[in-house]
């Protein structure tokens, strides 16, 4: 499994660790030159030394060596050399610590122009050595390549205090590279780690949450700034879940309650079917058949809007004549309108729509199943339809005496299972899912359902669109 832990750590102490290494090097590096640098400069101070003891005068060469200058480069421990060619390479004169033995030449290009280099002294140490071509002094005269012969000057010292000081060098710069890595792979997983507790803290609140404690928001005030846009978007999806688990504890409540009614009909028939079989009478199967007609309105109806929610409604829009529509669907509650003795007022602008017919009729149809049932006895109904300029959009109102009705009721008349407290006695197939599912049916299209109580005490749905 990918840590991001593990990621980090693994990058954090490859980089640091190619920082350290790189910035070790360099150090060591210009440390390093410096100390040769000024060795050399010293080595070319006893180069200049020893060239200023040379002089040419009447065609031979002269040399002022004191005995304090020789003591530097006795044959005791010899640690310092110096040897003088002249420009036929024949040697002119050497150090009492050569004996009888001769330092290597490497003239550089340009008189005056030192050349530096390593090589083994003649006691088989290892020595730092310049090559030094020079004009010496002539007295009297300025001396000239033209009068003056050129002197080569080769002067050795032993290195050993610069082999050791380097040696010192590369051995703390190891040491504290050393010392550094194993600071640096000791802290960064222990800063990593210390880093990582707030993403540890909110993994863990994360981790204790369950379906009952859905309400509860995590606390996002102490987490920090990079962490805070998931806390938040954390308590929106567990806002979102705990809507979407009180809503389904209360269709199960709800479902619940509206089937418990029917069911207990039914046991009530089957207990008095099973103890006075010879007093059965017909009535009793048609009681049986309405009751299992409501409980299949109530099934369908809740599959209808579970599809719904799941997004299978997928509306199929064609050129529909709405007032056809309308006017069919009429008819199969006209005979129901009849026997309640309520009064249709019909007026349906003759406007071709972008629809679906199914969906249209299944919205008509609930509407007017709810005006029917609801509305009270010898009542006036109201379906008006409009046009709506020359977009192709349509209006659709359907009205009726809104009875006892309250701003609040019209509020949740679109809310599953929900029914006036009254109501709930008129009528078997009236489970309380009409008008929702009506609304769902609305939004698959596109069009817009709402529900308004007038001053006059009506009750006016209205379904709305604009052509496609």
């Amino acid at each position: 499994m990918n840590s991001l832990r593990r990621q980090l750590t693994r990058t954090l102490l490859t980089v640091l660790s190619l920082l350290l290494g790189l910035a070790l090097v360099a150090i060591y590096l210009v440390v390093w030159r410096e100390l040769v640098v000024a060795w050399d400069l010293a080595l070319q101070a006893r180069a200049g030394a020893v060239s200023a003891v040379v002089e040419f005068t009447d065609g031979h060469y002269e040399f002022e060596f004191s005995d304090d200058f020789l003591a530097g480069y006795g044959r005791a421990k010899p640690r310092n050399y110096f040897q003088l060619w002249d420009a036929a390479g024949a040697s002119l004169a050497r150090s009492p610590s050569l004996r009888d033995a001769d330092l290597p030449v490497r003239q550089s290009g340009n008189p005056g122009l030192p050349n530096f280099w390593n090589l083994t002294a003649p006691n088989g140490r290892s020595a730092r050595a310049i090559g030094l071509t020079f004009l010496p002094e002539t007295p009297g005269q300025h001396p000239s390549p033209k009068s003056t012969p050129t002197v080569t000057l080769v002067v050795a010292v032993d290195r050993e205090d610069l082999d050791e000081t380097l040696t010192g060098l590369l051995a703390a710069v190891c040491g504290c590279g050393a010392l550094l890595f194993t600071a640096v792979w000791f802290l960064v997983p222990l800063v990593l780690r210390r880093g990582l507790v707030p993403l540890d803290r909110l993994a863990a609140e994360v981790a204790r949450i369950e379906a009952h404690s859905l309400a509860s928001p995590l606390a996002v005030a102490d987490l920090p700034a990079e962490l805070r846009p998931v806390g938040d978007r954390l308590n929106e999806l567990l806002a979102r879940l705990g809507s979407s688990f009180e809503r389904e504890r209360r269709f199960s409540a709800d479902l619940a309650h509206e089937l418990r009614t029917p069911l207990a009909e039914l046991r009530s028939l089957a207990e008095c079917a099973l103890k006075w079989p010879e007093s059965r009478e017909p009535s009793t199967d048609r009681e049986v058949l309405e009751i299992a007609q409501q409980m299949e309105v109530l099934v369908t109806r809740m599959l209808a809007l579970a599809r719904g929610e799941n997004g299978q409604h997928a509306a199929k829009f064609e050129p529909t004549e709405i007032a056809d529509v309308a006017t069919a669907t009429w008819r199969t509650f006209a005979a129901r309108a009849a026997e309640r003795g309520l009064e249709v007022e019909i007026s349906l602008a003759p406007v071709s729509v972008s629809a679906d017919p199914v969906l249209l009729r299944g919205i008509l149809g609930n509407l007017f199943d709810n005006a029917v049932a609801y509305a009270p006895s010898n009542a006036r109904l109201r379906i008006i339809g409009v046009g709506l300029g020359e977009g192709g959009g349509y209006r659709l109102q359907i009205a009726n005496p809104a009875g006892d009705l309250t701003p609040d009721d019209v509020a949740r008349l679109f809310e599953r299972f929900w029914r006036k407290e009254a109501a709930r006695s008129g009528g078997g197939e009236h489970a309380g899912l009409g008008l929702s599912l009506a609304e769902m049916f609305a939004a698959a299209m596109g069009w817009r359902l709402t529900a308004a109580l007038e001053p006059e005490g009506w009750l006016v749905f209205t379904l709305a669109t604009t052509g496609k």
